[in-house]
């Protein structure tokens, strides 16, 4: 039972012992200096050279894929570095004329100052009513800068309001067009000289004055560009009001009316000036 198992075991040795006797001549036999390799080196280096091949290309694939994800990881890198950048430089641009566009402001509001006979006292304008039944701006001067109410206010473009709450340090003025009870001013037709009377208006044409006649044979026109009269309580004479859009032609001649539009465009205002006399 016991020969079997002997046997294969006497042959395995066998080999193993062959082998190491092989391993041990071949290695003794390369190692001699020589000018051709042996048929053993030979039939090694056919057998391994397609191994080495792919081995070879496989260590290149890796380490081109390695150095390309790494390129292209420092290529986001940069991207997005370049970015933030081209946001910064942007933003910087944009405060640059910003405060241009500022200058420029500031250098009209003080050429218009210094064109003017008038006293006028320069204001910012910081606020503006939210109400839709008021129409109303907030500037940055109040009692400290010598403001009083029913001051005249005016822009470049022409007349604005008057003040109408003044505070320590800022003031409420109200707008032509608003239509509370008392808001309104007397004005001339510059064409004609004839005197007209001007009112805010609210009947649906927000933004707009209701001119009417002070005589039956007052000739107003639309286009006539009306003026402040000397009649006007608060405001100097001749400043530019507005011009007539729409005549409404009225069977009574007392019920005659026209719309005036404002030249300042309040929605825009920045700077305006307080008539400080």
């Amino acid at each position: 039972m016991l020969q079997p198992f002997t046997q294969k075991k006497a042959l395995i040795i066998l080999l193993l012992v062959i082998g190491f006797l092989f391993i041990t001549w071949s290695i003794f036999y390369t190692s001699q200096e020589r000018t051709e390799p042996t048929w053993v080196e030979y039939v090694v280096r056919l057998f391994l050279f397609p191994l080495q091949k792919a081995t070879n290309s496989i260590v290149n694939f890796a380490v081109n894929t390695w150095e390309t994800i790494g390129s292209l990881a420092r290529l986001h890198r940069e991207n997005h570095e370049l970015r933030e950048e081209l946001v910064r430089l942007e933003l910087k641009l944009a405060q640059l004329e910003g405060l241009k566009a500022e200058n420029d402001r500031l250098r009209e509001v003080a050429g218009f100052r210094t064109g003017s006979d008038i006293p006028l006292l320069p204001a910012e304008v910081i606020g503006r009513s939210p109400s839709p039944w008021m129409e109303t701006l907030i500037i940055d001067k109040g009692e400290k800068d010598g403001l009083a109410r029913n001051m005249p206010v005016i822009s470049k473009e022409g007349l604005v309001g008057r003040l109408f709450r003044v505070g320590p340090d800022f003031s409420e003025v109200i707008l032509l067009t608003d239509s509370r009870d008392g808001n309104s001013m007397s004005g001339v037709i510059e064409r004609t000289r004839d005197l007209v009377y001007i009112y805010g208006y609210s009947s649906g044409r927000k933004g707009y004055c209701l001119v009417r006649p002070s005589d039956l044979d007052v000739d107003i026109q639309v286009g006539d560009k009306i003026l402040t009269s000397g009649a006007s309580l608060h405001f100097p004479r001749n400043i530019l009001v507005g011009v007539v859009q729409e005549v409404r032609d009225h069977d009574d001649v007392f019920a005659r009316e026209a719309l005036m539009k404002p030249v300042v465009n309040f929605s825009r205002l920045e700077y305006v000036f307080v008539i400080t006399e």
